[in-house]
């Protein structure tokens, strides 16, 4: 069976293109294109939709022009690949490397050999012109091909610093070279042609010193300005398109938004309007279609910023009248009916190849002909998202994840999430550029002001949020639930322990150690208020859990001797019950360390004749210490007592003592009540007023201590030493100082 004779014309056009540009490398005398044989024009273009689902035209592409067979269009920059694409069966042939331009509204393809081009009907119906411009286009002048009107070539000529432009075709088998010729003493800067046979020039004029702007009509066959409409000369004029009745370019004022300028043909009034466009915006598309005129910003596909231009909209020349008629536009170009064919994309209807033509009522509306299957509204898909129910943070790693491929780049993912008590804010974001656009979000379980999150409710919400502003966010919400393990020095369930810090006008505050360590640095961190009077106490000690809840709790002695207890609630502290009286007698108390191995943190206390006593925590609020158990004598060598949880890597709490020499001691708990005995850990740290354990600050399982340098001026500063977990060495090299604001006067801290 034989290919249809239309295809075979087609197919020959294609070869004498392959040829023009094959031989463009041979040293020989004017190139002819192979012989095509003279047909019968091919139909109109397909009905919509006729072309089928297979987008066969780039999605990148611009459109250099169309005519009834087909549509020209490069992709690659500086590496130019060029593509015939017909209608009739959506092939697509890529052309060779080389120097293409389109003529729009025809079927006309032009390659350049040298001073030689060829004009090539790509439907076959007739055989390809060969202009050689070598009698006039020579390296003392040479001509630049700008664009293709019909079968004109508009060229360009540099005469001093000046450009000359010219009308080139073939007359009798011989290539004519017709000069444009603006008004005198004009100065041409750019030049238009949107529909077949229209070609427009702007140029600037300066008559005795005074400077004219104008939009000129130019007359293709004598070369001469037909029609001239004149603009601001401080605006920089641009796009044009011609109907009919009508000029219509666009001008930018200096510092101001583009205007639409709009001038009858025949007359020479201009009227303006203003276009909905980011201030400063050039490079806006007009283009004519039937009485109406189009406008856009190329490219807002792949833009990073939001603009109303992104849009084509239409603008009634007759009523003034707008219609919005896809949502964005990659390239666009004249058919041969007048029509447009754009590449973009609508909201409806997604991306695709698509006509722009008038409807019965003559308002233009947007058809697609051949989509690719890609949406033009944002979509996710391989979601991965936050869990629901509950998490435990200890388990997950202390984060919260979410993950999910985008069905474009250029996407601003943002995942939040709300503590429901506290209305406290996480968040995260990841900005994706070009590239792959696969996102991966990872909330690490801290609000915004640095503190680790509570345990309890949240609310999550991820937003996928396009740059460009074209349609609707992607959104996904949940709930889930926090846990985790209490923690002995976690006053609000949050699962980081705690620095308590009394200032000297006795308010007591609760700092996350999270938000005093962290990089950089918060010099004014937000603590829990936990109240003022507590300078009625001359002693206070957090001790973890003791009175047989999860949270930890604290004791605080008076100036007469009595003991009190505030048990932790996991907000804060609930009101003191009674201890005991007569704890007058001990000179230093301490906390925290279960030295007993029943899983409960007991209580050290030395009196001042030196003496070491033990009180096992009971678990029972209303009696939370047994009867004291001396441990020995010889302790008032010590002036600072700290327990510390497990330093040595054992199941018992530990206790680390600063002799007046300023050398730290470490004594291992056995888990009976007992020390093994003291290891020397080092000198020096006699410059600490205050040394505190709270537990593990980098949750890297081991626990750590917080110093506090002596003579440190209004604000604390404070060192982490951070555990080992070895008994011989238990503590790392001090961190950096830490200098944050824990109140007025001098700080006590716990």
């Amino acid at each position: 069976m034989h290919p249809p004779a239309r295809r075979r014309r087609q197919t020959a056009a294609v070869a004498a293109v392959l040829a023009v540009v094959t031989a463009a490398g041979l040293a020989a005398p004017a190139l002819a294109a192979a012989p095509v044989p003279v047909v019968t024009p091919v139909p109109p273009l397909a009905a919509p939709g006729a072309l089928g689902n297979d987008l066969t035209v780039p999605a990148d592409s611009t459109l250099l022009s169309a005519g009834r067979s087909g549509v020209l269009s490069v992709t690659g920059g500086s590496n130019p690949v060029h593509r015939w694409t017909r209608f009739s069966d959506g092939v697509t042939t890529t052309l060779p490397t080389g120097s293409h331009w389109g003529a729009p509204g025809t079927d006309t393809v032009v390659s350049r050999n040298g001073a030689v081009f060829t004009l090539t009907d790509m439907s076959g119906a007739a055989e390809p012109v060969v202009v050689d411009t070598s009698a006039f286009n020579t390296d003392a002048t040479p001509y630049t091909l700008l664009r293709v009107v019909g079968s004109t070539l508009v060229m360009t000529t540099k005469v001093g610093d000046a450009y000359a432009y010219h009308l080139v075709s073939k007359e009798a088998g011989q290539a004519v070279d017709r000069p444009v010729v603006p008004p005198a003493d004009a100065r041409p800067l750019l030049n238009y042609s949107t529909v077949p046979g229209t070609f427009v020039l702007h140029y600037l004029r300066v008559v005795n010193g005074v400077h004219t702007k104008h939009v000129g009509v130019v007359d293709l066959a004598t070369g001469a300005v037909t029609e001239s409409y004149d603009a601001p000369p401080t605006t920089v004029t641009g796009s044009t398109a011609v109907t009919p009745t009508h000029v219509a370019w666009t001008e930018l004022p200096a510092g101001g938004k583009a205007t639409l300028a709009v001038a009858r043909r025949g007359g020479t009034a201009v009227e303006r309007f203003p276009v909905d466009t980011l201030q400063g915006t050039r490079s806006l598309v007009l283009r004519a279609v039937g009485e109406w005129v189009t406008y856009d910003r190329d490219g807002g596909s792949t833009a990073t910023w939001t603009d109303p231009a992104h849009q084509l909209t239409a603008r009634s020349l007759k009523t003034g009248e707008t219609l919005g008629l896809m949502d964005h536009v990659v390239s666009s170009t004249t058919d041969a009916d007048g029509n447009l064919l754009v590449l973009g994309g609508t909201l409806a209807r997604g991306e695709g190849l698509y006509r722009v033509a008038p409807a019965a009522d003559g308002s233009p509306v947007a058809t697609l002909l051949s989509g690719s299957g890609r949406p033009t509204a944002l979509t996710l898909t391989d979601e991965s998202l936050p869990p629901s129910g509950v998490v435990d943070l200890d388990r997950d790693g202390g984060v919260l994840k979410a993950s999910g491929r985008l069905s474009r780049p250029q996407v601003r993912v943002s995942l939040v999430v709300i503590h429901t008590a506290s209305r406290l804010i996480g968040s995260t974001e990841q900005v994706i550029g070009t590239g792959p656009a696969d996102f991966a979000v990872t909330w690490n379980e801290a609000f915004n002001n640095g503190l680790p999150a509570y345990n309890g409710a949240y609310s999550w919400k991820l937003t996928a949020h396009p740059a460009n502003g074209i349609g609707p966010d992607v959104v996904r919400t949940g709930t889930f639930t926090v846990t985790r393990a209490p923690k002995p020095h976690d006053f609000d369930d949050n699962g980081s322990p705690d620095l308590l810090a009394r200032d000297g006008l006795g308010r007591l505050r609760s700092y996350d150690i999270n938000q005093i360590t962290r990089t950089p640095e918060v010099v004014r961190p937000d603590p829990v208020d936990l109240g003022t009077g507590w300078s009625t106490y001359d002693r206070i000690a957090a001790t973890g859990d003791i009175a047989g809840t999860t949270a930890p709790d604290l004791v605080a002695r008076d100036r007469t001797g009595v003991l009190w207890l505030h048990q932790g609630n996991g907000k804060g502290l609930a009101s003191r019950t009674r201890v005991g009286g007569g704890w007058s007698v001990y000179d230093k108390l301490t906390a925290g360390s279960d030295l007993t191995g029943d899983g409960r943190p007991d209580l050290l206390a030395t009196d001042t004749a030196g003496t070491l006593w033990l009180y096992k925590a009971t678990g029972d609020a209303a009696a939370p210490f047994a009867k004291r158990v001396k441990l020995g004598g010889g302790w008032g060598v010590f002036n600072q007592l700290t327990a510390t949880g497990d330093l040595g890597g054992a199941a018992a709490g530990d206790l680390v003592a600063r002799d007046k020499a300023g050398v730290l001691w470490l004594y291992l708990g056995k888990g009976d009540g007992t020390f093994a005995p003291r290891t020397r850990i080092g000198g020096g740290w006699g410059v600490y007023t205050q040394l505190v354990g709270v537990g593990d600050v980098d949750r890297d399982g081991r626990n750590d201590l917080i110093a506090n340098i002596e003579d440190s001026g209004p604000y604390a500063q404070l060192v982490v030493y951070r555990g080992t977990g070895a008994w011989n060495a238990p503590f790392a090299p001090r961190g950096a100082a830490h200098n944050p604001i824990l109140g007025e006067g001098a700080i006590d801290l716990s």
